[in-house]
């Protein structure tokens, strides 16, 4: 196990404290103050147009500008500094868990991924995965959106909203290269012609994980990766396996067409990669290949009827995919029997269209109303397509004349599909009560085909008060079962169509204080989930409870020096206090409570960017998460706390105006450091071996119960922006 390291955290946070109290020298060119960005525009609280400081619900903005100053190398890697995340990264076919607000579950995100509104979530999984593969060039900020917004956008909104805003003109290009292989290209070009507007994006992103991690784990070593005893012939090719080694090959293309008031739009996504740390290496290869690829084509026309009247229109078609060319090379017999071997391809096919009318009514100047009518219907796929080869024991297989097999059909056969269709309104209204203060109550009612209806209310209050700003929320939400977790799975988690959506409330109660140099916040919430998913022998039930509070801690401080030399620092704090779920035996019976796993109770998050002369930036970020004590079904009881810093160094306008270089260290201390495993976490950490007759005993489940992270990486950019 890894020591406890903490150093890193308390260097950050007497940075963060010096920065609040420097020079208080007038603003740079273009520089907002801390009270001015309260009055920047975010649209995904309400699915309207509002100032920060208006919003009923706690929001954190990363600009375009932060984005490059602190060298997020995609955007999945915000989650890192972001507080009330428990974020697990396998870098696998789970490519990474955000347990937001202790919201742990097996598969699937309590959150909704969007694209400028359009939700991203994968049909099958309803995960997010998608945000390693958007494209960083067209990416004008991202709003993150903290509490439940069902009443607005419908299920799988449980926690919160991340929604990717795109914009910006002119042309931009970054290639990276560095450690492991890193090779990304990121670019985007736009033109106007006339009354139309065009922009293509586009995103190829190549790298492989640290293979110095494979030895800090027992069941992520190489030595069982190229066990021949283990695997037979298949180490014969090196695309199925043979050694730690787990390649990414992300892909991204986005192309926008704007002709007035209608906006059309062509989407390409797609996380491809190995299997990561995620499974057991004496149960499967790592070095293979899963591929999901989304495919999105929408038209929106948003226009004025009246003066105070707006109406959007949007019509969408996308796919979410498993490629039928994702393989395993696994292990087919279990601990103690005679060892069997297979390889085998994956497919999952899934669809909807999508069709929705928002109104945006401003009723008079204290009073407006968002009102949105969608309908959906998705075409779903069960269980996986699967084709197998034999199951051979590993003397028996030779690479040569093994008997793969056909890639399955593209189609579904039609008792492997469902259908559901998904009717749902919604009604917001926003009053200004007095000078200063704001209500907020939402009310959307969903009918699916399979579940039935669900009604979910929201209500907040805003009360500005000079530098002060009081909010006050109350929110409903709830979470379908995806189509993974009913059907495609093992370990119990069968079909159910009486199964129904988990439900969740929240109360959230928060204070603010800003002024030009210094704001901060402090949020207290407190999360309750009834009809929680629970796999038992004889399939999947809703028999759990949950309760989680909390608190969150934020500060920035924006310190400006002599000439155009200044300071940013941000820090977050969060606080689990109580985390408590119902535990079941594998009837479904209650056997008591006890606490949610794989949280960590304490998390500090701070950074500091520099910047001078408007041309030099450096940005310091690092992150301390506490010990996490595990699941149940991990026998390894506790993951240690640990500490990392991650460095980014920004030169522009070299050479000629527009051309600069970016530095980013990650991991700068070399930090061994682990995440606890997903799912069962089960695998354990006791060497395998053969008995006397042969025999293999081995890793004890199919899903790592320590999950090794990156050490220290190094790339380097090169930024072309005209």
């Amino acid at each position: 196990m890894i020591r406890r390291a903490r150093p890193a955290a308390i260097v950050l946070s007497i940075l963060v404290a010096t920065s609040a109290e420097a020079s208080d020298q007038a603003p740079g060119l273009g520089e907002l103050s801390l009270e001015e960005l309260m009055d920047v525009s975010v649209v995904s609280v309400s699915n309207v147009a509002e100032r920060l400081g208006d919003a009923p619900a706690t929001v954190i903005v990363i600009s375009r500008t932060e984005i490059r100053e602190r060298g997020y190398g995609d955007l999945g890697a915000i989650l890192d500094d972001l507080p009330g995340m428990d974020v697990v990264r396998p870098w696998g076919a789970t490519w990474f868990k955000s347990y937001w607000r202790g919201y742990r579950n097996t598969i699937g995100d309590p959150f909704l991924v969007m694209v400028d509104g359009l939700v991203m979530n994968h049909l099958y999984f309803n995960t997010g995965d998608i945000l390693a593969a958007l494209p960083l060039s067209n990416v004008e900020r991202v709003e993150v959106v903290y509490g439940p917004a069902s009443a607005v956008y419908g299920a799988n909104a449980s926690m919160g909203v991340i929604n990717v805003i795109t914009g910006g003109s002119g042309q931009n290009l970054q290639l990276t290269g560095g450690s492991d292989e890193t090779r990304i290209a990121d670019g985007s070009v736009g033109w106007s012609a006339g009354a139309a507007s065009f922009r293509v994006t586009a995103r190829v992103d190549n790298g492989e994980l640290d293979p110095g991690i494979s030895e800090s784990y027992e069941y992520t070593k190489n030595r069982y990766y190229g066990d021949r005893a283990l695997w037979g012939g298949f180490l014969d090719n090196p695309d199925f396996g043979g050694e730690f080694r787990s390649k990414r090959e992300h892909r991204g293309f986005d192309l926008r067409v704007t002709l007035g008031t209608i906006e059309a739009g062509l989407q390409y996504f797609r996380t491809a990669s190995g299997y990561g740390v995620e499974y057991a290496a004496d149960q499967a290869q790592n070095n293979a290949f899963w591929s999901r690829p989304e495919l999105s084509a929408f038209v929106r026309d948003s226009r004025l009827l009246r003066d105070e009247v707006r109406a959007t229109t949007t019509l969408r078609y996308r796919t979410s995919d498993v490629e039928n060319d994702s393989f395993f090379v696994a292990a087919a017999s279990g601990n103690g029997q005679p060892r069997l071997v297979d390889f085998s391809l994956w497919q999952t096919l899934n669809d909807s269209i999508l069709v929705a009318e928002d109104l945006d009514i401003v009723v008079s100047p204290s009073l407006a109303l968002k009102a949105g009518l969608e309908f959906e219907q998705k075409d779903l796929q069960k269980a996986y397509e699967t084709e197998y080869g034999p199951a051979l024991a590993p003397a028996e297989i030779d690479v040569a004349t093994y008997a793969y097999p056909d890639p399955p059909d593209d189609s579904v056969a039609p008792n492997n599909s469902i259908s559901t269709e998904d009717l749902g309104g919604y009604l917001q209204l926003r009053w200004l009560a007095a000078p200063g203060q704001r209500v907020n109550v939402g009310l959307r009612v969903d009918d699916n085909s399979r579940y039935g209806t669900a009604t979910t209310v929201r209500a907040g209050y805003v009360g500005a008060f000079g530098a002060w700003t009081f909010r006050a929320l109350y929110g409903e939400a709830f979470q379908e079962p995806n189509n993974r977790l009913l059907y495609g799975g093992w370990d119990g988690s069968g079909s159910d169509p009486t199964l129904d959506p988990e439900k969740s409330r929240t109360l959230e109660l928060g204070a603010a204080w800003s002024s030009p140099r210094l704001n901060a916040l402090a949020s207290t919430w407190a999360v309750e989930n009834r009809d929680t998913f629970v796999n038992t022998a004889t399939g999947a039930a809703n028999l759990g409870d949950r309760e989680v509070a909390g608190f969150d801690l934020h500060a920035h401080a924006i310190v400006r020096g002599s000439g155009r030399a200044r300071v940013k620092a941000w820090g977050y704090y969060s606080r689990i206090f109580r985390a408590i779920e119902d535990k079941h035996t594998s009837d479904g019976a209650v056997s008591g409570d006890g606490p949610i796993p794989d949280l960590a109770w304490n998390k500090l998050w701070l950074g500091v960017t520099a910047t001078v002369d408007d041309r030099w930036i450096a940005t310091l970020r690092g992150r301390w998460v506490d010990e996490r004590r595990t699941i149940e079904t991990n026998p390894v009881g506790s993951v240690d706390a640990f500490a990392t810093v991650d460095l980014n160094l920004v030169a522009r306008d070299l050479a000629s105006t527009g051309i600069g270089l970016s530095l980013r260290v990650e991991n700068v201390a070399d930090e061994r450091y682990f995440h606890p495993g997903v799912r069962d976490g089960n695998a354990g950490t006791e060497p395998g071996s053969f008995d006397a007759s042969g025999n293999w005993h081995g890793s004890s489940g199919f899903y790592n119960s320590l999950l090794p992270q990156a050490g220290r990486t190094i790339q380097l950019s090169i930024h072309f922006d005209r």
